[in-house]
């Protein structure tokens, strides 16, 4: 070390700040460290720095250098002595193993032997064994300039020559042991502060930081273990000092007393190593707790962080009884770039859109990403309820701008749910739920943003548990299929049956596909239930072709089914398995498909037509599709909705357009079915119309599949049931059609029975 245990710890020494020649990750600066480049004002002012330093290099090194020379002409048999040359080698032999100390700064263990030079010598004398003997393995590299050059050797002589200057002012070698030992330690401290002082504001002059700042920082890590060390080192040194000057050892003390300070070195080694083990152990810490709370593409907060702060909001308003608002905004159409643009455009487009909206926020707001396109915003101390509605609107119009990624200008539209607490929910997991509920009744109506209304979730509180029960449904087998006959209306041959989901719920009952499908189709649950119906349905059927009785049956189908591109493939292996052809399986979409239809789904309906598969539009006449879509499309059949049909004979308008429908599809060349036949009425005027097949309670109520096979087997498509030329009476006996397990009791209208 130099002048003082400290000129080791601290960039106190030319060790102290050779290890970077600039500003350190950590923040400390070295006295070498050189001005960076720049342009215009900030290059004058580093010049103007540079100027500084290079100023104080000379205050240091030219004073020393002049005190030395013209004590050496004063006194000059001083420096004759041989033994300085050993004093100097010794130093510069532990000078060139470096010490990492604090800071990034390295020091080194030359002080004792320093020390003990400077109580051996006096302070010129001292100070020149320092001067010359500190060494740097830049310097012979030559790597360093000049002046830096003897800065560095010129700030520890000052030091070691303070520490003579001290000794020997107040005690000898030969003094009594107390006194003695107080000089030394008073020395070494003086010196060591001395250094720390000139090394402190060298770091100012590079990098302008506050020199108490600079001090704090060399201490950091080793100040506990250097200060012990310190003082022992500084007893060391009388040691060294007396040993020198006694007969029959003298110099070879020197190289005896290497060893205690290469063991010391280990020490301080292994002192750093901790210390930078403990570093990087916080630093990768505090790396994964922020991973742990932060969206790894856009570096937003992430759900759980979001979570976090939404609870610590709802107390914070609890004690104040100020409100807050929670935000989900989902990107509308966001699937649509990626499937064109690839997820790579996405992924950027996400990196955008996090800045962009956070400008229109509050400073307190905070903006997350909860997964795939769907934001949280969280709005604490929320002044009123308007304000709220303000920033939503800011957002959406902040999104009616183009998104510029790689070049490319992307038009992106969002939707937006808004909740507020405590008007809206008292907890902050009902609060994310209401905020998702407005979000998709905006997406719903096109857009746009929604404030939670309690008439948007009805019942949604059980239905969204029931959700969460869909999937260990299906692995306990609790899905049931449910199958209504449809029949030709010119022969009254079964044409076939319409299979329909249940679900056989251990605490509710029969549950009916609506209380559960709508949300399935939001969920990744869509096609395991879809999978699921499909083998069931070809399952029994098999069991119907075994017993002689080959039928064509209907599977609904969601629209956003036809988004899956596996789909396809996954349905032809399902009735490979159990040997269906694929003439006997019709798939029924509802109209909405048509007006929504994609790129995507087209490709997926024609992997169906090759297949084979018929594909039929149910509810035809409640949407808006073009004719074209008609004519485009492999459809193989229309079903006129049951809301025409139920009440064509006593409302003229229901009755045009039942005709109408019929009519259109004929001239087509499309099969007609019509739902909902519950009367014998209306199973002859659909006849009288030429419609072809027909479906409803007059025909038969959904059955379960025992109950439909012993329909079936009675009515297998070779028994005609020609009820336009025998008209039998429907139902034999007077109590009317079973009740059904999902609307109740049926009015007595009838049913096809074979004779």
């Amino acid at each position: 070390m130099s002048a003082a245990a400290a000129r080791g710890t601290t960039p106190s020494r030319r060790k102290a700040c050779q290890v970077s020649e600039g500003p350190t990750p950590g923040g400390a600066r070295g006295p070498h460290a050189e001005p960076a480049e720049a342009h215009g004002g900030i290059d004058q002012h580093n010049h103007a720095r540079s100027r500084a330093i290079r100023g104080f290099e000379l205050l240091i090194s030219v004073p020393l250098l002049i005190w030395l020379v013209v004590d050496f002409r004063t006194d000059p048999a001083d420096f004759l002595d041989w033994r300085i040359l050993v004093w100097a080698a010794a130093i510069t032999f532990v000078d060139l193993l470096p010490v990492q100390g604090s800071a990034d700064m390295a020091f080194s263990l030359s002080f004792p032997i320093e020390l003990s030079a400077a109580l051996v010598y006096p302070p010129p004398v001292a100070a020149l064994i320092a001067f010359a003997g500190t060494g740097d393995k830049r310097e012979l590299k030559r790597e360093l300039p000049l002046m830096k050059a003897l800065y560095i050797r010129a700030q520890i002589a000052w030091s070691v020559a303070l520490e003579s200057m001290i000794f020997h002012q107040f005690a000898t070698l030969h003094s009594r042991w107390y006194i003695m030992g107080l000089a030394v330690l008073v020395s070494a401290l003086c010196g060591y502060a001395l250094n720390v002082i000139i090394v402190a504001n060298y770091a100012h002059l590079q990098s302008g930081e506050e020199i108490d700042a600079i001090v704090r920082e060399m201490h950091v890590g080793v100040f506990g273990e250097f200060v012990t060390s310190y003082m022992g080192l500084a007893l060391f040194s009388v040691l060294v000092a007396i040993t020198t000057q006694s007969q029959g050892v003298g110099l070879f003390a020197l190289v005896v007393f290497i060893a205690p300070l290469a063991f010391a070195r280990q020490m301080f080694q292994r002192t750093h190593s901790l210390q930078v083990a403990t570093e990087e152990l916080a630093e990768r810490q505090a790396e994964n707790e922020h991973q742990a709370l932060h969206d790894a593409l856009t570096g937003l907060p992430n759900r759980l962080l979001f979570q976090q702060r939404l609870a610590a909001a709802i107390e914070a308003a609890k004690e104040s009884g100020g409100s807050i608002a929670v935000m989900l905004m989902d990107l509308d159409h966001f699937k649509e770039i990626n499937d064109t643009l690839g997820h790579h455009f996405g992924d950027q487009l996400l990196c955008e859109i996090g800045p962009r909206l956070s400008t229109v926020l509050r400073d307190h707001d905070m903006m997350a990403r909860l997964g795939g396109d769907e934001f949280g915003i969280l709005l604490p101390e929320l002044p009123s309820e308007s304000v709220a509605i303000t920033i939503a609107q800011r957002l959406l119009e902040e999104l009616e701008h183009p998104v510029t990624v790689e070049g490319l200008a992307l038009d992106v539209a969002g939707s937006l749910g808004i909740a507020i607490y405590p008007s809206q929910s008292q907890d902050a997991e009902s609060l994310l739920r209401r905020a998702d509920v407005a979000m998709y009744a905006a997406k719903e109506a096109g857009g746009g943003f929604e404030q939670y209304a309690p008439e948007m979730d009805a019942h949604s509180p059980s239905r969204l548990t029931l959700v969460t029960q869909v999937r260990p449904a299906l692995e306990r087998d609790e899905m049931t299929v449910y199958y209504q006959p449809k029949v030709r209306l010119s022969d009254g041959r079964v044409a076939g049956a319409e299979a329909l989901i249940r679900w056989e719920h251990p605490e509710r009952g029969l549950v009916p596909p609506d209380d559960f499908i709508p949300l399935v189709e939001k969920t990744v649950l869509l096609r395991p239930l879809t999978l699921y119906v499909m083998n069931r349905v070809c399952e029994n059927w098999r069991t119907w072709a075994d017993a002689g009785m080959r039928i064509p049956v209907a599977i609904n189908l969601s629209p956003r089914s036809l988004l899956d591109m596996q789909l396809p493939a996954r349905i032809e292996e399902i009735m490979q398995r159990w040997g269906v052809p694929a003439s006997f399986v019709q798939l029924e979409l509802t109209e909405s498909f048509l007006v929504s239809d994609s790129g995507r789904s087209n490709a997926v309906i024609d992997q169906f037509s090759r297949i084979g598969l018929g594909l039929s539009i149910d509810d035809f006449g409640t949407g808006y599709s073009s004719l074209s879509h008609l004519k485009r499309l492999p459809i193989d059949e229309i079903k006129i909705d049951r809301s025409f049909v139920s009440q064509m004979n006593v409302n003229a308008n229901d009755f045009m357009i039942a005709r109408a429908t019929i009519e259109l599809g004929k001239n087509l060349g499309l099969r007609v079915v019509a739902e909902g036949v519950e009367d014998r009425e209306t199973f002859d005027r659909l006849a009288d119309f030429e419609c072809d097949e027909a479906q409803g309670f007059y025909i038969s109520r959904p059955l379960c599949f025992e109950d439909f096979s012993r329909w079936l087997s009675v009515r297998s498509p070779e028994a005609i049931v020609n009820e336009r030329l025998n008209r039998p009476r429907p139902f034999a006996d007077a109590h009317g059609p079973p009740p059904d397990p999902i609307t109740g009791p049926r009015p007595a209208t009838g049913s096809l029975h074979p004779r």
